[in-house]
């Protein structure tokens, strides 16, 4: 007998890939399906995803349009019941901004379901290369962004982070300052997360709370734009035409666009819920305690936890909560994640994971007095760039043994984590903590030891594997929809399924480890302090 019961669809538009995650109406996995960038869009000449230029950093918008069609493609040819599919969300890499052009709403409204989406969005955008999260070419409007409200501190207060390179506003304030011509034929400016929905909408789709948080534009208390940042960073231009109004992460938005009722077979009833960051979805998938930290392992690493009350400053950044309405997410993020992790691999380790564990296994703590900083691209915590080695605090070329990079690596970022963590308001005295660690490095379990050693915390991994992001936009893709039929439950009740993530124990905290690792932070905060001197950009 063919099942007709109701399936939930999450969206993940990551650096690297567009990952789709579905499940049915008990959380329990149904599909997974995804698109590599590079792999399989090799024309578009982009690695790990984008294109990289000095301190700049984009990735192609017509890529992001034809992989969405070439992933729904590749579930039709399989025979995917896309007609079963009551409702979709996602999410998108934070951060990136794509500019749309005059009139794309009608193209959007008008899509052809005998063409594909990059035919007819070709000419769509103002700005064909989409600025993403690793840019760094925006010094000058940041610092002209914070003199607007009085200073670092002031912005953090209001938008809930000091001005960021890669933040959507001073993306936007650089192309109105450099291009004002292609600035005023922007019609609307999209993050990647509302870019997804708005294709999914056949219209534009409006920008969440929690991914507009990373913005440096929304005033995260009122939930609202600030004006006065509108104005700086549209250098006068109506802000609020251009960005649409704010709404929260669980909205339903409409309908889903025809084409994809009539291209893939999607139900007429299919609803949009608003899509949001990759790092709030991953945060939605996940049913936190108090003194809970999530420890996400990609293409940038990133470390964030629930709070109740923010206080904003210039270390991390504080977002609005992407399903507690009163609450908030402290989030700090790196750029020199996975792709440098596979660098040292490839340099030190023979190009593999097992040589690489090994050396991370038999290299004692600390490395004999050897620290790095591997800041292969403009780092943003800290802020600097270059490689960095440290043998008994003296600067060095390379250590007088190579062997121990791959442990100096993976301890340099973990350290990082747990100083800046505890600046932001992570309680290490906290009872039961417990470090959940997502992403494709995760499942290291060379990587996974030494994050207990460091935090002194019980490491456990998701059950459902690490695609958090888009397995967030499923559940609440399901939660919305689920709530518009009725259900008065709350987020956190409906994931209460047997089915729904549950945390399994890698290794529990190692005291001793964590006691070596208390002594030597000290020592890591110095040389950090030193580096950010002799890197800064």
């Amino acid at each position: 007998m063919v099942s007709t019961s109701a399936l939930y669809c999450g969206l993940d538009l990551s650096t690297q890939q567009l990952k789709l995650t579905v499940i049915d109406d008990t959380l329990k996995l149904f599909a997974e399906e995804a698109v590599n960038f590079d792999r399989d869009l090799p024309e578009y000449g982009t690695v790990g995803g984008a294109k990289l230029s000095d301190l700049e950093s984009t990735a192609p918008t017509l890529m992001w349009v034809e992989a969405v069609d070439l992933l729904f493609g590749r579930l039709k040819k399989s025979g995917f019941p896309f007609q079963r599919i009551a409702a979709i969300s996602g999410c998108g890499q934070q951060h990136g901004s794509v500019f749309w052009r005059e009139g794309a709403e009608i193209v959007l409204g008008s899509l052809k379901p005998t063409k594909s989406l990059r035919d007819q969005l070709d000419s769509a955008f103002t700005v064909e290369q989409s600025p993403i999260w690793q840019d760094s070419s925006t010094k000058k409007q940041c610092q002209e962004l914070e003199r607007a409200v009085g200073g670092a501190e002031k912005l953090a207060g209001i938008t809930g982070s000091s001005a960021y390179e890669r933040f959507t506003g001073n993306q936007i304030m650089k192309l109105a300052q450099n291009k004002p011509a292609v600035f005023a034929q922007t019609e609307r400016v999209s993050l990647v997360s509302s870019f997804v929905a708005s294709l999914l909408l056949g219209k534009y789709a409006l920008i969440d709370v929690s991914d507009g948080s990373g913005m440096n534009l929304l005033d995260i208390i009122k939930k609202d734009w600030d004006d006065t940042l509108l104005r700086v960073c549209g250098c006068g231009a109506d802000m609020r035409t251009k960005l649409g109004p704010v709404v929260e992460t669980n909205t339903s938005l409409g309908s889903l666009s025809s084409y994809f009722v009539d291209r893939y077979g999607f139900s007429k009833g299919c609803r949009v819920v608003a899509f949001t960051g990759d790092n709030p979805d991953s945060l939605a998938s996940l049913n936190l305690s108090i003194g809970d930290i999530v420890v996400s392992l990609g293409t940038s690493d990133t470390l964030f936890f629930p709070l109740k009350n923010p206080v904003p400053s210039t270390e991390g950044h504080v977002l609005c909560h992407p399903t507690q309405e009163d609450s908030y997410m402290a989030m700090i993020v790196y750029k020199n994640g996975s792709l440098v992790r596979e660098q040292i691999r490839d340099r030190y380790a023979e190009g593999t994971w097992e040589a690489f564990n090994t050396a991370v296994e038999t290299t004692d703590p600390g490395c004999g007095d050897r620290m790095g900083f591997f800041f292969m691209t403009p780092e943003i915590t800290p802020r600097a760039k270059g490689v960095f080695k440290f043998e008994n605090g003296d600067s060095v070329e390379e250590f007088s043994k190579p062997s121990v990079n791959p442990r100096a690596l993976l301890e340099s970022q973990l350290m990082s984590m747990r100083s800046h963590a505890k600046r932001i308001g992570y309680n290490e005295e906290q009872a039961n903590r417990r470090i959940i660690i997502t992403g494709g490095a995760s499942q290291n379990n060379a990587i996974a030891a030494l994050v207990s050693q460091i935090f002194g915390a019980t490491v456990v991994r998701s059950s459902l594997g690490s695609g958090s992001a888009a397995l967030g936009g499923a559940y609440r893709a399901r939660f919305t929809s689920r709530r518009e039929l009725g259900h008065t439950d709350s987020y956190q009740e409906s994931l209460r399924t047997i089915a729904a993530t549950q945390f399994i124990e890698v290794t529990k905290g190692d005291l001793p480890m964590f006691k070596q690792y208390t002594t030597l932070l000290p020592i890591y905060e110095k040389l950090e302090a030193r580096v950010c001197e002799l890197g800064h950009f």
